[in-house]
Order: C-alpha cells, then structure tokens, then sequence
C-alpha cells in the first residue's frame, strides 16, 4: 500500500479524532440552549468533516519551492542498487484488520446474544413482534428492516397510556432511521477500533439519541411528562445486554438526566432555528478547515506545455543536490535547501527559445542577497551548466537536463529528447519489496521481467521470462509487482515515441554488506542489472 493511501488514513483519523471532540464539548451546552433535538443532529458535523478530507485537496501556487535531496552515490558499472526497505506499513495493516474483525465478531456476537435472550417471538402485527420472556424489550431489532420487539409482559406491566408513550417513542426511531444510524456507527468503531474517542463518542451518540426521541414524543404529547417518566422507571432490561444493530427503550442509559430533560421547557421555534443555523456553520466551518489543512496538489493547466527539468547543484564547492520536477513553461519555480551554512535559494523559469532550445533564466540568492543571474541555454534532453563566482573556485555551479513536455505531465515528451531512434529505458523506480518468506529461507535468485511500454512511458503488461532458480516463485511475484508501478523513458522511431517492450533484470540477494557478484548473462537487449538487497534475519 502506497505512503499516500496511508497519509490520506491519518488525515482521515485526525480530522475525524478532532470533529468528535468538538462535538462532544458543546453537545451539552447545545442542548441546554436549543434543546435535545439539536444536540443530536450535531453529530452530523462529524461526517462532513471526514468527508472534506475525501475531496480533492486545494491547488497550491504555481510557484514551488521544493527541497532539495543529496546525489546519490554512483552505483557499479552494469548494475543500479535498489535497497529493499523493510515493508513495516504490511504489518500495520494486518494489526488493524485483525482488531477490525475482532471487534466485528463482538458486535455480532452481542447482537446474537441480544436476540436469543428474546426467545421465541410470536407476530402481533406489521412489524410487530412479541419476546417469549418479561427483559425482551420494548426495543427496535435490526438495521435494514427493523421490528418493534415488545416484551411478554408488556400489556400488564405498562398502563395504556404509557404503552401508546413508549410506541411513539419507538416510531421516532424508526422514523429517523436509527437502527441504521447505530448500525453504522458500530461498523465505523470496527473500523476505528485503535481511537478511544470513536467509543467514547458512540455512547454519547447513542444518549444523545435517546434524547431526542424523548423530546420529539413530549413535543407531541406536552401533558404526557409524568406518565413517560413512570414508563421509564418500569422498564427493567437487566440481562438482556447491548444491541449495536437496533434501538431499545432501556434503563440502562442515565435516567436521572432524561427524567431532568422531561422538566425542561421545550425550546421556541425561533430558538430552533437559530440552533440549526449554528449547528449548520459549525458542520461547514469544520468541512471547510479539514478540507483547507490538506497538503496542496499542483496547479497544472493541461493546455500549457511544461518543462521537465532535472537539476543539479553544488554550492562551494560542498556536496551536490539533487532535485527532479515537471513545471508549466514560463513559471517560476524554486528550490532552496535550509541545510546550508549560509543558507541558499534559487529561482527558475524556463522558455522555449528559436532552434528548439531551451533557455532556464536564474536567480540565485545567498542569506537573501542576489548574488547572480545566469541564464542557460541547452538542447533538450542534453546536459548543460554554468557556474558563478571566481574562475577555479564557483560559488554556485547548476547543472540542467531539460525537456519540454505536453500540459498532462504523464504524457509524451513533446520535443525529441534525441533525434537518433532508441529503446525504452528507466525514468523512475521504486524498490521491489523482499518477501519476508524468501528472507527466512535464504532465498536469492535472478528475475527477469518482461514489461510492455505505451507510448507515455506506462506499463501496460509485465510476465516473468526467467527466474533462477525456477522455484523462488516469490521473488518473481515481487519484482512483478513493483515493475508494473514503474515508469520508463518510452521507445522512439523516427524521433516519436512509441509503444514497445523492455526486459528488465532483476537479481535478488541477501548480506547487503558483501561485494556484489559477478554480473549474471542477460539475454540480448536487457536493460541495466538492477540489485535488490535484503538483510538475512540470520
């Protein structure tokens, strides 16, 4: 799974962590002021908030200032050394899925206890069932087609009055759809099962409900507070346990504050209104920051041409940096590395210029003071330089790879890196990840892949051509699936590019502290050697 699905999960958690703790700071304070009803609805902040962060993330500028990485040391002639991370974000996941369906198998053994403590239920009417024992209800049973479950004792226990109370209250559940409510709640605390807020949130949620229906009968029954409270007090549901799919008329949620809700004067309507209005911004004022406090995308226009640009600089003399981007033609970009001593930054632009060159326009700063204005002017796809300072001793040498490329930075180049024709090549890997399996049975082995290329430089197909020895079967899984990720330069025929195949080899090994061997026999036309080093747990 890639760094960014795992940054969109945090960013998910954190803003979701952030939304439940401002709703469970004001819902008190809500319903005091505008009444149960209110404080309900405004769990409703907490999914627009989860789902800004599911929309696409704002443009940042088109100017860029990006930091700048070390160069690389060279690898050995014929071979490019690929170092196999340790894939930890594999075992994270399997920690969340087993505790996700830990939970799940809890929830649906709660529900099934829940329901076998009904006993047999006997049909009273459309929806309406009644419990074989006295603790079986009232209480909605299920998410998707819920029934009103009535417990046996339910005509003799309750006076008529109170029985008409309780199944209105049930109506409202059943109205608003709160079975289902609970039921996604409990799959979203499945899901969640690491964050305490979600549970702590999820019976708040669940009072808050209770609440509310209590509010919506005594709003319909204004005269009705003393016998709804006596209803209360007579339900007794000890033993029958949680019901994370469904709604019950239960005891077990605080009495004390439902019977002080029941004193409390019902809100006015203009009073409603306002509260909806707040609890209305509050909902889009918290989309609207998580949707803001996501990293930028690129603000690329598909119709403008940009410039592939691979630069490299060396600042007195010390090591060089490094840095790749594809920027629109004719604005500015930067790149500034913070980790000098004096502190540098420089600003680019790049425009096609006659011949079908390139000219890169430069301004270079130290400590914030310009120190030079070179211009380059180079060929795309071949290196050109220029220095700043004293002859013999630059202050500043930038090296620039340019090419020009369509609005789409995926696509095809759209000035000839070279007129002569070529095969396709690499432009960016990622390492192949070493199965843990191949690792602990001291497996190392030779693949070779076999990609097809389109014409952008996308792998459209990759099959193993060979594996040494034939049984590391893992090792040929691995290096498929990282090279189906890849990119490559594409082939060109008569300075177009074009659809084509490349044959890429693979060699895996352990020890990453031992001298490579001797480089394997490719087969003709294989692209360059590439190393994927593992460390043996031995």
């Amino acid at each position: 799974m890639s760094a960014d699905l795992y940054a969109g999960l945090v960013n998910l958690t954190v803003a979701g962590s952030l939304a439940l703790l401002g709703v469970l700071a004001a819902r008190g304070w809500l319903r005091r002021r505008f009444g149960a009803q209110l404080a309900y609805a405004a769990w409703l902040i907490v999914p627009l908030t989860v789902l800004a962060v599911l929309l696409p993330a704002p443009l940042q500028p088109l100017t860029t200032v990006l930091q700048v990485a070390p160069v690389a040391a060279a690898p050995a002639p014929g071979a490019i050394a690929l170092e196999a991370p340790i894939d930890w974000r594999t075992w994270l996941l399997l920690a969340w899925g087993l505790g996700a369906v830990a939970l799940a198998a809890y929830f649906a053994w709660q529900q099934r206890r829940y329901r076998r403590s009904l006993g047999r239920l006997c049909v009273r009417g459309p929806r309406i069932v009644a419990a074989e024992h006295a603790h079986g209800g009232p209480a909605l049973l299920g998410a998707w087609r819920p029934r009103l479950v009535l417990p046996a004792d339910f005509g003799t226990r309750y006076t008529p009055s109170e029985r008409a109370l309780i199944l209105a209250h049930e109506r409202v559940h059943l109205a608003r759809g709160d079975t289902r409510i609970n039921a996604a709640v409990a799959v979203l605390r499945c899901l969640n099962w690491f964050n305490p807020l979600i549970h702590l949130a999820a019976t708040r949620l669940r009072f808050d409900q209770e609440l509310a229906c209590d509010a919506a009968v005594i709003a319909r029954f204004p005269h009705a507070r003393r016998r709804y409270a006596d209803a209360m007090l007579k339900t007794q549901l000890a033993g029958a346990g949680a019901l994370p799919a469904g709604c019950h008329w239960s005891s077990t949620h605080p009495l004390k504050e439902r019977i002080a809700m029941l004193k409390q004067p019902l809100p006015t309507r203009a009073r409603r209104l306002a509260g909806t209005a707040l609890v209305a911004l509050l909902g889009l004022g918290g989309a609207y920051a998580a949707w803001a406090a996501q990293t930028p995308r690129p603000a690329t226009a598909a119709a403008t041409p940009q410039v592939d640009a691979q630069l490299t600089i060396a600042v007195d003399g010390g090591a060089a940096k490094a840095v790749r981007l594809v920027h629109p033609l004719g604005a500015p970009f930067g790149v500034k590395s913070d980790d000098a001593a004096p502190a540098w930054d420089a600003e680019f632009v790049a425009q096609a210029v006659d011949g079908g060159n390139i000219e890169l326009a430069t301004r270079l700063h130290r400590d914030g003071r310009l120190i030079g204005e070179p211009v380059i002017v180079a060929k795309p796809g071949q290196p050109a330089s220029i220095e700043v300072g004293e002859p013999g001793k630059p202050r500043f040498r930038v090296q620039a790879t340019l090419a020009l490329r369509d609005g789409d930075a995926d696509a095809k180049p759209a000035v000839a890196m070279s007129a002569a024709d070529r095969e396709a090549g690499y432009a960016r890997l990622s390492p192949p990840r070493y199965p843990p399996a191949a690792i602990g049975q001291g497996v190392e082995g030779l693949v070779i892949v076999q990609a097809d290329i389109d014409a952008s430089g996308g792998v459209t197909a990759a099959r193993v051509e060979r594996i040494e020895p034939p049984t590391a079967t893992a090792l040929g899984e691995a290096a498929l699936d990282a090279v189906r990720q890849w990119t490559f330069t594409p082939a060109r025929r008569d300075g177009h590019a074009v659809a084509g195949q490349a044959l890429v080899p693979l060699r895996f090994s352990l020890d990453s502290t031992k001298p490579p061997s001797a480089a394997p026999a490719l087969p003709p036309g294989a692209l360059d050697l590439l190393e994927v080093r593992g460390t043996s747990s031995h």
